[in-house]
């Protein structure tokens, strides 16, 4: 049986240091989640904007990451 994907929802992810555990020392990560990013935007485009939004932050940017849902379905 053959499937198709479509993409139908993005979302941009930004991975921040926000402290450190005093017990370990491991960085203490969390993630920042901007939904509803457009699906046929270019990788480049949502990174471009990932740094920006990044340069706003108080906390250090650990990552960017982008998140595409799919549906799919039988052909």
């Amino acid at each position: 049986m053959a499937i198709n994907a479509t993409k139908y929802d993005s979302d941009l992810v930004l991975k921040v240091q926000t402290d450190t555990d005093p017990g370990t020392g491991e960085p203490i990560v969390r993630l920042r989640r901007y939904t509803r990013v457009k699906p046929e935007a270019t990788h480049e485009a949502v990174h471009t904007v990932g740094e920006a939004i990044a340069g706003l932050q108080l906390h250090p940017l650990v990552d960017i990451t982008r998140q595409d849902d799919l549906r799919l379905e039988s052909v």
